[in-house]
This record gives structure tokens, C-alpha cells and sequence, in this order.
């Protein structure tokens, strides 16, 4: 009995020890991932390295593939990639989003070489990129807007970077990463810069073609042919063109910013000369748009306007072949500076000693399957959160009508309906109520521009003028009393527009415009921007998607000479004005069905 209890006792002993043994073993197993040779990847990051990648890669996919994230034709919601490529179907200029996706891939599989030797050293940091951009993907998919989503798929993709490989793969693959920023149509900035394009576009052609001896007058953004005494021509008599959104230069500009990133990667070692071939995508697309327009100037001279520009028919232009051929001459011009800049930038490099490869830091973390799991909750809890968000969206009535009275504190109107041009450019369910006041002493054209059920279906006043030949002075922001429960905060544009006479002699006539935007439930907004912002807050914050009406007037001064101007001319229009909105307003917000005070 006691040499079976010292047995048992050994056998005990030894049991004790071989589990002890196992357990410190499965131990050091699992603390693989938290403790790695300084030089080498740990095993356990090894392992992870197709699980972490694949994880990424498909939760991307269904964020931008798969997940129905905005109502892009207000019948049905579609994902982002979705979105993309109806934008493209509308437009074509935008068809180079598509052709992205396949750059950035391949652009990592060239590669695939050092990539498979870099360590797998997720970090932490990744979840500071990941959450934001996950809530911002939430944010866009409840307001309804593609833009914050485009954002989130940026930040989320840097974060899942960040998570499954480290600070080292975020550098390796930070170009690819920023390139992918091409894939989203840029819309706003297609707005926003078109018309100060075309302006600067139209100014610059007027310049060269004159001084080439072809005697052009810039209105605005049309060029038309000058006055003939000698053969009896009256302006615009040969040729009469305009710098429309096609040959503004800023449609050109995204694709040859494109190429022009991807061409100073492949062909340049420096991240200054790659900044400099990039930035000079800008004035080369300009330079184009200019030859193009001079093309079209010397053809309409020699050749006739419908040789050169096409026909109008019914108030659609049909290009001619001429015309679509100058088309190319943008990128023929672009592209020709381009491949120069960047021989000149080689030739600079290749004078220059090549810098050291930097040595890739072995130190860190190791990349853990609490690294992949928090990457998939993120990003899954981010999905998870849209599909149970309220997908609905119903536009709130509009806060102020647009039945404009023919008569109003002593002004005469005549109605101004939307013309062709107006119907072409806007949104086909925007609609305009405008009428031209006048008295002896004053005229002040009053629009109430109402958006239809698309977001961002108004614009701003200076984006348009400028195309009608007036060249803005300034911009403040005034409190205005529209006899409401509480003043307006309203912005005013002072411009002047300068015509010259048979004489030779340039008269100038001065202008203010007083706008702001009103919103559905009597919320106003004196900006573009303040108006955007507080849609997309109301209808995540509120459930309300706003009804926007730009209220706008505008009221020209008596044409003077030019520099014998009124300098307080201004003052007494402003107050006019001001005293014409008091009185109206209520008017137009009583209609809405809102109560206005006496």
C-alpha cells in the first residue's frame, strides 16, 4: 500500500508536471502574437496575414459594392459603386472613376514582391481611422448623400491598413491608398470651380486671340467677334461663342489630375517632383481649353459658326465634327506638356544622387486575431447600424410660395418664366417664380428658385453671374428684417458689369443682389454651404428633408460712365431693397401655409 501511495504519488507528480509542461507550452503559443524576434515577423502575424488582407478586402467590397447606400434615382437605393457608374451612364467625362478600382489593384500587385516580405505588425491606431469612418458611412447613409460616404471608404480603408498590417503597410501602400480618392466623382468641386474656370478661360482666349489679330470681346463668358466699321459688322456678327462646362477646363482637369498622378509615380523617384508634375495638371488643362477655344474662334472666322461649332436646333447644339475634333486638342496639349514637365523632372533626378533605400523598422506589435476581429466589428458594426436606420425619405413641403404678385408697394412687374437655357442646366423638377419690379426710380428683379426632390439642386447666384458678363466687387453677410418672427442673415453681392458703345466710350452699370436660402420649416441659411450643411444634420438629426427655395433680389443701378460712379449709390438701393422684402416676404410665406406677422 505505501509503494502504490509513492507510486501514485510519482505518477501524480509527473502527471502535475506534464500538464504543467503542455499548459506553458499552449502558453507560449498564444503568446507568440505579443512578443516577437525584433528582426523577423512572429509566426502567429504570419498565420493572420490571409485571414487579416481577405477580412479587409471583403468588408471593403460590401461597402462599396454591395450595401444599397443612397436613393440615386429616388426610387431605389443603390450601393456606391452603383451610384458611380450611373453617374458615368449620364455623363461620360466621369467614366474614368470606373477604370480606379483596376489601377489601384494593379498598382498593388506590382508590389506583391516587397509586400509579402513586409511584416505583419497591426496596430491599434487603425481603430482612430476605422470608428470615425465608420460613423461617417452612417452619417452619409442617413442623410442620404454619397459625399460622406466616399470619405468613409477613404478613412475606413486606412484604418483596416493600420489594423491588419501596421504603420509599415500604411506607408507602403499609402499612394494606391490615396489614389483610390479618383474613384469618387467630385461633383461639388465640379460646381464650385466650373464657372470661375470658364470665366478665366474666356478672359485668357479673348487675351491671346487679340493679340494674335483676331479681334474678339469677351462678354462674360462668351467671345464674340468685334465690331467691323469698315465692312458694316456689328458685334458678334461673324461668331458668337461661349465658354460652356465642357471647355471650362474643369471636367479635363480630375482625368488629367489622374493620369498625371500616375504617371509621376511610375516615372519619377521623389515625392516633390511628383507634387510638382501634379500641380501642373492644372495650368495645362486650362492651356488646353484655350487652344480649343481658339480652334473654335479661327474656324467660326474662316470657316462659319455652323462649320465650326454646329447647329442649334431647338435649342439643343449639335457639335460638329469640328467641334468634337477640337475637343481632343485639351488633351493633346495636356498631355504633350506633361510627358515635357516630367523628361525635365527626370533629367533633374537623374543629376542628383539616389537616396538610400530606408531600412523597414522591425519593432511593434504583432498583428493578433484581436486586431481582426476588431476590424470586422467596426466595419460590420457600421453595417449593421445602416441596415437598421430608417431608409425613407420623403421631401418636406416646401415654407414659402412662389406666387409673386404682379403688383407690390407701388412696382409694376412683368412675369419672366424659365427660358431654354435655364430648363437645360437645372434639375428638370426645379422650378422658378420671378417677376421684374420697376418704378422711376428703381427695378429689382425678385426670383424664388424652388429645388425639387434632389439634394443640392440649387446653386448660388455668384456662380452663374459671372457667365452673364458681371464681375463681382464683394461679398458681406447682413441681417436683413423680412418680417418675420426674427431677422434674416442674408448675403450680398455688389457687382458691375462695363459695355462699350459705337462711340468707343465703356459705361459701367452697378448691381446688388440680396439672397439667402429658406428652408421647409421656416429655417434660413445665407450661404450655399450653410445650407448644404444644415440639410444633411436636419434630415439625420430631425428625420427632415428640407424643401430649399433660394429667395433672391436683385436690383441694378442707373448705367453711368465709367469713373463717375455714385458712391453712395449702394446705400440707396440696399435700403429699397431692404423695405421691398419687408413688405413681400410674409407675403410668400403666408402662401406655404406658414403664419407670417402682420
Amino acid at each position: 500500500m505505501a509503494g502504490s501511495e509513492a507510486e501514485f504519488g510519482v505518477f501524480s507528480s509527473r502527471r502535475s508536471v506534464d500538464r504543467g509542461a503542455l499548459l506553458w507550452q499552449g502558453w507560449g503559443l498564444m503568446s507568440e502574437c505579443a512578443a516577437s524576434p525584433p528582426n523577423a515577423p512572429a509566426a502567429c502575424g504570419e498565420r493572420l496575414r490571409l485571414p487579416a488582407w481577405g477580412a479587409a478586402g471583403a468588408l471593403l467590397a460590401l461597402l462599396v459594392a454591395v450595401l444599397p447606400y443612397q436613393h440615386w434615382d429616388f426610387e431605389r437605393r443603390s450601393s456606391l459603386l452603383g451610384g458611380i457608374m450611373a453617374k458615368a451612364r449620364q455623363d461620360s467625362e466621369w467614366v474614368f472613376c470606373l477604370f480606379v478600382p483596376f489601377i489601384v489593384g494593379w498598382l498593388v500587385w506590382r508590389m506583391r514582391g516587397e509586400l509579402q516580405r513586409l511584416p505583419m505588425r497591426g496596430s491599434w491606431l487603425g481603430l482612430a481611422a476605422l470608428l470615425p469612418g465608420m460613423g461617417l458611412y452612417w452619417f452619409g447613409y442617413k442623410a442620404d448623400t454619397a459625399y460622406p460616404g466616399y470619405a468613409a471608404v477613404q478613412l475606413a480603408a486606412a484604418g483596416m491598413i493600420l489594423l491588419a498590417g501596421g504603420p509599415v503597410w500604411m506607408r507602403r501602400l499609402f499612394f494606391p491608398w490615396l489614389f483610390l480618392a479618383f474613384m469618387w466623382p467630385m461633383l461639388p468641386l465640379e460646381s464650385k470651380l466650373a464657372f470661375p474656370l470658364r470665366v478665366f478661360t474666356a478672359r485668357l482666349s479673348a487675351g491671346l486671340l487679340n493679340l494674335l489679330g483676331m479681334d474678339v470681346v469677351r462678354d462674360g463668358t462668351g467671345l464674340h467677334s468685334a465690331a467691323d466699321l469698315d465692312l458694316g459688322l456689328e458685334q458678334g456678327a461673324l461668331f458668337r461663342l461661349d465658354v460652356e462646362e465642357p471647355c471650362s477646363g474643369i471636367r479635363s482637369l480630375f482625368s488629367l489630375m489622374m493620369i498625371s498622378a500616375l504617371y509621376g509615380w511610375l516615372a519619377l523617384r521623389t515625392w516633390r517632383s511628383r507634387a510638382l508634375l501634379f500641380a501642373g495638371a492644372v495650368p495645362l488643362a486650362v492651356l488646353g481649353n484655350v487652344v480649343r477655344m481658339g480652334l473654335l474662334t479661327a474656324g467660326s472666322r474662316w470657316f462659319g459658326s455652323e462649320f465650326a461649332v454646329g447647329r442649334n436646333i431647338e435649342g439643343h447644339q449639335e457639335m460638329s465634327f469640328f467641334h468634337s475634333l477640337a475637343g481632343f486638342a485639351v488633351f493633346g496639349v495636356a498631355l504633350a506638356g506633361m510627358f515635357a514637365v516630367c523628361s525635365f523632372l527626370e533629367r533633374r533626378e537623374r543629376g542628383r544622387k539616389a537616396a538610400a533605400p530606408k531600412r523597414v523598422p522591425g519593432g511593434g506589435g504583432v498583428t493578433t486575431w484581436a486586431h481582426v476581429a476588431a476590424l470586422a466589428l467596426a466595419a460590420g458594426g457600421g453595417m449593421a447600424a445602416c441596415v437598421l436606420t430608417d431608409t425613407g425619405y420623403v421631401v418636406a413641403p416646401p415654407g414659402i410660395g412662389m406666387d409673386l404678385p404682379g403688383r407690390h408697394a407701388g412696382y409694376e412687374s412683368v412675369d419672366m418664366p424659365m427660358n431654354t437655357l435655364e430648363r437645360q442646366i437645372l434639375h428638370e423638377d426645379v422650378t422658378i417664380g420671378r417677376r421684374f419690379y420697376m418704378t422711376p426710380q428703381r427695378a429689382i428683379l425678385a426670383s424664388v428658385v424652388m429645388s425639387g426632390v434632389i439634394k443640392r439642386s440649387l446653386h448660388e447666384p455668384q456662380i452663374c453671374l459671372p457667365g452673364q458678363g458681371w464681375m463681382i466687387d464683394g461679398k458681406e453677410y447682413i441681417e436683413v428684417d423680412a418680417g418675420l418672427e426674427r431677422p434674416v442673415k442674408a448675403t450680398v453681392l455688389s457687382m458691375h458689369r462695363d459695355t462699350q458703345g459705337a462711340d468707343g466710350g465703356v459705361k459701367r452699370t452697378r448691381a446688388l443682389n440680396v439672397y439667402w436660402y429658406f428652408g421647409s420649416d421656416g429655417t434660413t441659411a445665407a450661404s450655399y454651404d450653410e445650407h448644404v450643411a444644415v440639410s444633411y444634420f436636419d434630415s439625420v438629426l430631425k428625420n427632415l428633408n428640407h424643401r430649399w427655395a433660394l429667395v433672391s433680389f436683385f436690383a441694378p443701378m442707373r448705367e453711368q460712365m465709367l469713373g463717375m460712379d455714385d458712391p453712395f449709390a449702394e446705400l440707396a438701393v440696399l435700403e429699397d431693397v431692404r423695405a421691398f422684402i419687408r413688405g413681400l416676404v410674409p407675403e410668400l410665406v403666408a402662401q406655404a401655409g406658414r403664419v407670417a406677422p402682420p
